[in-house]
């Protein structure tokens, strides 16, 4: 036999389970994508910086370019010149010479002229060969730099299309742990609204407007009391009723969280009567109850460890502990009973 959809779909806490699971991966791949976009944005740095190098070895061969151009020019014109007026042959320079010394400086003069003139083409044109070269190599680093950038964002498309997947089956654990979350919380406050319903049955029903009788002192007590409590402390359990589902606080004594002594400090003060914010407190403050208790005696116990707020019925409102709710409880069967007070 099939199972049911309702015994197949996951629970609470396997959805914790899941969400906190698919959320570890995430951070994982999240890790990935950033070491995957650095590495894209490592390689599109190294291409920027052989493109600028390809632009400056571009540069300097367009200026090598143009030097040789001048210096064939220069030496075109020196050419042109020696064609229309030959320089002087060695025999002219002897005949002209004063003497053999300045024979020989004219001769070293002409001879230094045209090395120099190809010194200066030569430099040129080596220059010009060497930004070749260098540009060759250049572009032959670009082309490699672009594949490493192409293979590089393909590997960051790649981690980022896994990452948005997994953030897609993230949203939607979520979501449905959401709905069941909230589906859990309706419950409660439906179960709250119901027990808080039939506790103010209860309290109308015991309610009475009789004054409360108060013996006299025994033993250096607070003293003793019988018989119907009053309506202002069936009111102060009504209070109480109130604050069904409010969080339990170490300390608290205001409706964003109370502790157990708290709850019965602050329902008292709205119907104007001061109770202590401490057990022992409340327990040596008022007569304690002999007879039937009602609506509005506060109840002890575990050597007074905590206490609750009767409503009736045989059930009380209390503050439990830290990670509960204010909830209504039965006192049937409850261990550590010590006894009641009645403000």
């Amino acid at each position: 036999m099939a199972p049911s959809a309702a015994s197949s779909a996951p629970s609470i806490g396997e959805l914790r389970a899941q969400v906190a699971r698919i959320q570890a991966e995430v951070a994982g791949i999240d890790t990935q994508v950033e070491a995957a976009a650095e590495a894209y944005n490592g390689a599109v740095y190294r291409l920027g910086q052989i493109q600028s190098r390809i632009r400056a070895n571009g540069e300097t061969l367009r200026k090598a370019k143009r030097d040789l151009a001048r210096s064939r020019e220069i030496l075109g014109a020196r050419l042109r010149a020696a064609y229309m007026q030959p320089p002087p042959s060695r025999i002219q320079l002897i005949l002209s010479s004063g003497s053999v010394s300045s024979f020989l400086s004219g001769a070293e003069a002409l001879e230094r002229a045209s090395s120099q003139d190809a010194a200066i083409v030569r430099g040129v044109q080596a220059l010009r060969q060497r930004t070749v070269v260098a540009r060759r190599e250049l572009l032959a680093d670009q082309n490699r730099a672009r594949d490493e950038v192409a293979g590089r964002q393909r590997q960051r498309d790649v981690v980022t299309a896994l990452l948005n997947q997994r953030q897609a089956v993230l949203s939607g654990a979520k979501g449905r742990l959401g709905k069941l979350l909230e589906a859990q919380r309706a419950r409660e406050r439906a179960a709250a609204a119901a027990a808080r319903k039939q506790a103010l049955e209860r309290v109308r029903a015991t309610q009475s407007v009789a004054a409360t009788t108060v013996s006299s002192p025994l033993g250096g007590s607070a003293g003793v009391v019988s018989g119907p409590g009053s309506a202002a402390n069936a009111q102060a359990a009504n209070t109480a009723l109130q604050y069904l589902g409010v969080p339990y606080v170490w300390g608290g004594a205001t409706p964003s969280g109370f502790d157990c002594s708290g709850l019965a400090s602050y329902v008292y003060a709205k119907v104007g009567k001061s109770v202590p914010h401490f057990t022992g407190a409340i327990w040596a403050a008022f007569p304690k109850v002999t007879g039937p208790l009602q609506p509005g005696d506060l109840v002890f116990f575990h050597n007074l460890g905590h206490m609750g707020i009767y409503i009736g019925g045989g059930q009380m409102v209390h503050a439990p502990h830290t990670g509960d709710v204010v909830r209504v409880a039965s006192l049937a069967g409850r261990s550590g009973y010590v006894g009641a007070v009645r403000p």
